[in-house]
């Protein structure tokens, strides 16, 4: 009796360990699903006609915020951002923009005027 009771400890025991899911299953899937979304995404937004974009900010007294286009191996001056984002600008943008006909803000940087701007992540 004492020994079927053990045996029956034993198996309930294993069988409760075996319905415990693995840690690095889930994750791992779930890291190649987000993945494959982003670069979804990314297809989307380019067939749309956004561009991927970086904002940094600027030392330069006229303009704010600094543009970085992966596209273009040239920095630009947005000048109307803060229309958009009013409290928080985000590092990482997918941007629609038309290039202004005026005298530059800043040395470093050709002004431009936003038309799009979302935000993404990297």
């Amino acid at each position: 009796m004492k020994n079927m009771l053990k045996t029956a400890c034993l198996l309930l025991l294993f069988s409760a360990y075996n319905c415990v899911p693995a840690k690095g299953v889930n994750s791992e899937s779930a890291a190649t699903s987000k993945n494959d979304i982003q670069i979804s995404t990314s297809k989307e937004m380019i067939e749309k006609g956004f561009s991927k974009g970086t904002i940094v900010s600027s030392k330069s007294e006229g303009c704010p915020y600094i543009l970085n286009v992966e596209e273009y191996k040239d920095n630009l001056d947005p000048i109307n951002l803060e229309e958009f984002f009013k409290t928080k600008v985000p590092q990482y943008v997918w941007v629609k923009f038309g290039s202004l006909r005026m005298a530059s803000r800043c040395t470093d940087a050709r002004p431009v005027s936003i038309t799009e701007i979302k935000m993404r992540k990297e």
